[in-house]
Parts: C-alpha cells; structure tokens; sequence
C-alpha cells in the first residue's frame, strides 16, 4: 500500500522542558511518526498514547503520552483524527465528522440518559467513592501511590543529594511533628525544568528542581509541601483515583473489552486523573496554612510561594503543568491573607542560613545525585 506523505504541523513537549519542539507528523497504520529536524524520528504506537483535547470546535489536539510523564504532542488541525480513524478504525479516538449529528444526537441523548448520567454520577458514585476513600487502608493507598510514582517521578530523575534531604527531612519533621497522621511521606526532588509539585495517594509527593529554582526560602517550600500532605490527608488523590479506576471500570464493562479492564489499573493512564477541583485546592489551602502555623513556621512562605507560581503562570502558560492539576486564582491567595497574623509567638527559621545557601546552590548548580526509591526522605508517623 502507497504511504500517506500528508503531514501536520505539530508541537512536541518532551516532558523536560518548558520549551515545545516544531515537529511534523505522520500518519501510519501502526501509530503517529513524529519527525523531528534535529534527531531521528520516532514512532508513537496506538495504545502507548491518549487524545486528552481536541474533542470540541475550536480546541487544539493534544495527545499525552502514557509511559512518559510530560509528554505530549499539539496539533491545531483536527483533520488529522479522522485520519487516524481511517488507517486504525480501532484506534478509538474521536471522530470530527460525528459533529454535524450533534444536535439531533444531544436531544435523543437527552431524554433517554440525562436522569441516568444525573442519578449515577451526581449521587450513587460520589456517595460510593467517598465511602470507599474513607476505609481504604493506608497500606492500599500506598500500593496505590507506587504504582503511579514511577511515571511522575522516574527513580532515574530522582536527586537525592545529601543538601536536598537535610532540608526536605527538616520541613517534613517540622509540619508533621505537632499531628500524629498514619502517612509516611515520602518527598523525592525530580530532575526536571518544569514547574511542577505532586501528592499522591499514601503520601507520595514530587517536587521538581524547575520550582524549587524560583523559590527563595525554606518556609516557601514548606507551604507548598503542607498544601500537598493535605491533599494525601484528606485523600484527594485517593478519590481522583477511584472515580477515575470506576469509570473506567464501567466502560469496559459496557463494551465488552477484557483488555479495558487492564486499563482501569494502569499506573500511567491515572497521572492524568490527579487533577483536583477548586474545593479540594481551598480546603488543602486552608488545613495546610493550619499546619505551618501549628508548627510555627513563617506564614508568609505560603503565600509567597503561590504568588510566585501565579506570576510564573502569567510568564509561560505552556510550561507550569502545576497550574493544570491545581488550579491557582488571586481569590485563593487572598483567602491565606486572614492567617498571616494568626501567629502568636516568633517563628522559628526551619533551615539556618548557611543550610539553605548550600540548598540554593546546588539547586542552581544542577545538582542530582541519583538513588533508588528507598534512600527518599521519609518520617514514620504511627497509625
């Protein structure tokens, strides 16, 4: 058979940079051909990928990869699904053409599945979710962490300098002396220019060397931890999870697909599920500038953090996935206003001075040591 020679214009973000690489791609039988200028080509087999945009006029595709956290192609013409339906009809990706049966489609759609959707998802799978999230062992939730912190944080990008730990180890004493939680937080710092923070199910969290270069104390870092050992504490990811797993677990059932199942427990496809709602933000906003003054630490570092994250969103939209999965708006800022007084007695510097400009510079300097998952920064909290 003749090859297609038709190519699109694309955006390729190798996960590591803020910067997308001009791409051109291909459409084959077996995948996507991403042609670089620079480098060899390399293949995108169906299956190893996912639309996430491009399901709605006027948006751009994009497609993310499932092994490689970052990853992602953009593409503004959406033609290029419908030549993908035609050479991998099973590919199972969206069809434009379908947009012109919308509106008779919605209304059929409508009057025979609105109370269903409603019923299901409004009331029965949050109800269920929440029970579940409530019991669910920590030793699960754990298992369930694992499982996804090898794609948010590969053990090769992992920097466990002794500087890193020191601090790390110091703020993760300092917020989780004054509360006797069941976690055992595990901080692991990621080699990666991106402005990123993660919290995980079973107290997992990520911090990437991208956002540690922007901040300019400890006490900014520590608010950013406290807002994500909340997320774990009042299992936010836990839920994202579940519903995730149950959706995916109900269209497998409804199609039929056995290999949908294996799908439901892919530690690479949930990443994708971690993005929590502006309730979830607030409230983790909230019980974490609790636990920084708990622990008498300076409340202003929060708040600093935040804004500076805010500016960075102003500067480079594309390149703060942290805004993506935790929306971040002036209001929230102002919400933390109110706490900055709430501190009664003098703080106490998490770091001395000397601690944190050996810190600052090893960060600047591009320090990472590598280790393995067991040598990360961790307090054992009983349960």
């Amino acid at each position: 058979m003749a090859r297609d020679t038709h190519r699109w214009h694309a955006h390729f973000y190798d996960g590591q940079t803020a910067q997308p690489h001009t791409v051109q791609i291909e459409v084959l039988a077996n995948g996507l051909e991403i042609i670089f200028s620079d480098r060899p080509s390399e293949i995108w087999t169906y299956g190893s990928f996912r639309q996430t945009e491009g399901f709605h006029s006027g948006e751009l595709v994009r497609f993310e990869k499932n092994d490689t956290f970052g990853q992602a192609l953009v593409i503004d013409d959406v033609q290029i699904l419908e030549v993908i339906r035609e050479r991998n009809p099973i590919s199972g990706f969206h069809n434009p053409r379908l947009r012109r049966y919308r509106v008779p489609l919605v209304g059929f759609s409508l009057v025979s599945s609105v109370f269903i959707i409603w019923l299901l998802y409004g009331h029965i799978l949050p109800v269920f979710i929440d029970g579940i999230a409530r019991i669910a062992p920590v030793a699960w939730e754990e298992s369930l962490g694992r499982s996804v912190v090898a794609y948010i944080a590969p053990k090769e990008d992992r920097c466990q300098d002794e500087i890193y730990t020191e601090v790390f180890d110091e703020i993760d004493a300092r917020l989780t002396a004054p509360t006797n939680l069941p976690y055992t937080f595990r901080i692991y710092v990621v080699k990666n220019a991106q402005v990123n923070a993660f919290a995980l199910p079973g107290g997992y969290m990520a911090i990437t060397t991208g956002f540690l270069k922007r901040v300019k104390s400890a006490e900014q870092i520590a608010g950013v931890i406290a807002h994500e050992m909340q997320h774990v504490v009042q299992r936010h990811g836990t839920r994202a999870v579940l519903r995730e797993m149950s959706t995916r677990a109900l269209i497998a059932a409804i199609s039929g697909g056995g290999e949908g199942l294996d799908y439901v427990l892919d530690g690479a496809a949930l990443v994708g599920a971690l993005r929590f709602s502006r309730d979830h933000e607030s409230s983790a906003d909230i019980e974490g500038m609790k636990m920084i003054l708990d622990a008498n630490i300076d409340p202003k570092g929060m708040v600093e953090a935040f804004e500076i994250l805010l500016e960075i969103m102003g500067d480079m939209p594309d390149g703060l996935v942290y805004a993506s999965t935790h929306p971040l708006t002036k209001n929230r800022i102002r919400s933390l206003s109110p706490y900055l007084d709430s501190l009664k007695v003098d703080p106490i510097p998490i770091v001395s001075d000397s601690t944190w400009a050996r810190f600052a510079q090893a960060i600047r300097a591009g320090q990472c040591k590598r280790a393995d998952e067991q040598k990360a920064p961790t307090t054992q909290k009983s349960e």
